[in-house]
């Protein structure tokens, strides 16, 4: 279902208190929010006061919305804020309580349409009867401001556990501050939605330094929830994040009941995979031989509808595209790869009976600290690039500029849509499909019907009505220019069409972009200047183009088949009749009619 990620980290400050400086925190919280996509970040010891965040504001403010609670005695301690990622929510009606200053602040934001969640934001003392009187002076605040909104969730660092299993050495905490935590939770309805998903797993958010504390860990950063709303969390998890900090980011989606169902996405050919050598010796052997097969059907003249080279052309796509998906599915970069198994050896570690308590505790913190330097080198490296490409575009008037200096608005989501049998809005019995594949559905029998209507047209009317539009066309073409239009389409106008084809453009529906074409074309030129056998793809496109000049598109092979995505424009957002339609085409098919327009 359509979902908000929220998300809750103890960052331990802001790193350098230049806002320039590389090694400023922030900027590697804006990455954080960007690269996972979080709705809203929960943090503790944010150490933010007024002009630390006009600073903050100032170099994200287009993306992030940040509210902040600072300490007042110290505000380079303590502290708490709230992080909103602006591409995914608005901000507008936004509201905040500020109950203990720098340690809890309740926010109320709009997460889905017309729904509004309140969450409350925690940084708990640590000293056991500090932390009881913290969760004391919360159970108060609530019991005597039955006015304000209570907390549809709860999250930070708690600095308490509940259960011995949530530390390691197993131990339990001290009654007073279990028991006062135990009390707001209770008032408030909340449950500990990672421990009641993962009820016997051990898993920890916070180790101490080996030569400090041995090694131990706890959980001690959680997200609790509302009982009633629990069956609309999921994906509960605890993860490394790059930023230097000796916590864990715990986080969870939240839906709403009745949200739309939403798929994986389309798949995209990845960038990464070009440089592949399995990949391309792949593409190599099977486009020489589509090319070759292709070539023996344009030369015998008779032409098989069901086997010629349009169906050749779906094949070999179809071919490479597999290939390409599960070569994708293997080539995840090495930090990827090193994460996952670093992930899967600490789950392990933590959750083998076998193995002593005091090798675990060795064993996990060191799985723990390698995860946390791979984390923070791989986001490094993100922020390399990041920078590299800010340089170099940042002050260009072009795409990246235009992208970063818009302002950003949360990205609409198709949320319902009137069944055709109920296509009045104001019908009070209108019934609506929540699900992604009956909405698109009934999207596409929509713009199907449109495009019949008045098909059943007389002739007698028809016809002339077609001749009477026609002669308003006052421009035609000479002789000269007929003739050229006459002719099939030539190896150098595909070349000059795929040339003049923009990078970075949304694919259709087979998922391949433009760079593949170009990068297939670049590595014939290599290899041919230094005369080596090499796949020529522009060849086959020609006999591709030249068969549906002759011919026309052979049905069942997707040519022209595209994915539809609706913008909408005014009234009632259920009714499809408000949104214009705008098709995504297959790259192949856009490189055909790029090179007849440049024809004309």
């Amino acid at each position: 279902k359509a979902s908000v990620l929220v998300a809750a980290l103890n960052i331990r400050g802001i790193g350098n208190p230049n806002p320039w400086h590389p090694k400023h925190k922030w900027y590697h919280v804006n990455q954080l929010s960007k690269e996972n996509k979080a709705g809203i970040l929960i943090l503790g010891e944010s150490h933010l006061n007024a002009l630390r965040h006009a600073n903050i504001q100032a170099l994200f403010g287009r993306r992030l919305e940040v509210l902040f609670s600072e300490d007042p005695i110290n505000p380079n301690a303590k502290g708490v804020a709230f992080v909103i990622n602006k591409d995914l929510l608005s901000t507008d009606n936004m509201l905040t309580w500020e109950i203990v200053p720098g340690r809890a602040m309740l926010l109320q934001i709009e997460t889905h349409k017309g729904e509004k969640t309140v969450i409350l934001g925690i940084y708990a003392p640590n000293a056991p009867l500090e932390n009881a009187a913290f969760w004391e002076t919360l159970h108060k605040f609530f019991r005597d401001n039955p006015t304000i909104p209570k907390p549809d969730m709860m999250g930070g660092d708690t600095n308490v556990v509940e259960e011995p299993i949530d530390r390691l050495p197993c131990r339990a905490d001290p009654d007073a501050p279990t028991k006062a935590l135990d009390l707001l939770l209770t008032s408030l309805k909340l449950v500990d939605g990672w421990r009641k998903t993962y009820p016997t797993t051990r898993a920890y958010t916070y180790t101490q330094l080996r030569n400090a504390g041995g090694g131990s860990q706890s959980r001690i950063d959680r997200i609790y929830i509302r009982r009633d709303k629990f069956a609309q969390a999921y994906d509960w998890q605890i993860s490394s994040v790059g930023i230097s900090t000796d916590h864990r980011m715990v986080s969870v989606r939240i839906t709403q009941e009745g949200a739309p169902t939403t798929g994986p996405g389309r798949w995209v050919w990845p960038a990464h995979i070009n440089g592949d050598k399995e990949l391309t010796e792949f593409i190599h052997k099977r486009g020489t031989q589509t090319l070759e097969a292709a070539q023996r059907a344009a030369d015998w003249g008779i032409r098989d509808p069901a086997s010629n080279v349009q169906t050749l052309w779906a094949s070999f796509q179809s071919d490479i595209r597999d290939k390409a998906r599960t070569r994708s599915k293997i080539l995840v970069p090495t930090a990827e790869a090193e994460i996952k198994k670093l992930e899967a050896d600490l789950k392990a570690v933590l959750n083998d009976p076998t193995i002593p308590e005091d090798e675990v505790i060795i064993s996990a913190a060191l799985l723990t600290e390698r995860l946390a330097r791979t984390h923070i080198s791989k986001h490094e490296k993100s922020r390399i690039s990041a920078r590299i490409k800010n340089r170099l575009e940042g002050e260009m008037i072009g795409k990246y500029w235009s992208a970063i200096n818009k302002t950003k608005k949360p990205r609409e989501v198709l949320r319902r849509l009137l069944k055709p049998a109920h296509d009045v809005p104001t019908n009070p019995t209108a019934k609506y499909e929540t699900d992604s594949q009956r909405m698109a559905t009934i999207a596409r029998n929509y713009h199907n019907k449109i495009q019949k209507v008045r098909r059943d047209t007389a002739p007698d009317i028809r016809d002339p009505t077609i001749e009477v539009v026609l002669q308003r066309v006052v421009r035609k073409t000479t002789l000269e220019q007929f003739s050229d239009l006459r002719k099939q389409l030539t190896r150098a106008d595909i070349e000059l069409a795929l040339k003049l084809s923009a990078n970075n453009k949304a694919p259709g529906l087979n998922g391949i972009p433009y760079e593949v074409w170009r990068m297939l074309d670049s590595r014939f030129r290599t290899k041919t200047s230094q005369d080596k056998p090499a796949f020529d793809i522009i060849g086959l496109l020609l006999l591709l183009y030249n068969d549906i000049e002759s011919f026309g598109i052979t049905p069942g092979t997707g040519f022209s088949k595209s994915w539809m995505a609706p913008i909408y424009k005014k009234n009632d957002p259920a009714d499809i009749a408000n949104y214009r339609p705008i098709s995504l085409l297959n790259t192949d098919y856009k490189i055909f009619t790029k090179a007849l327009t440049i024809k004309l």
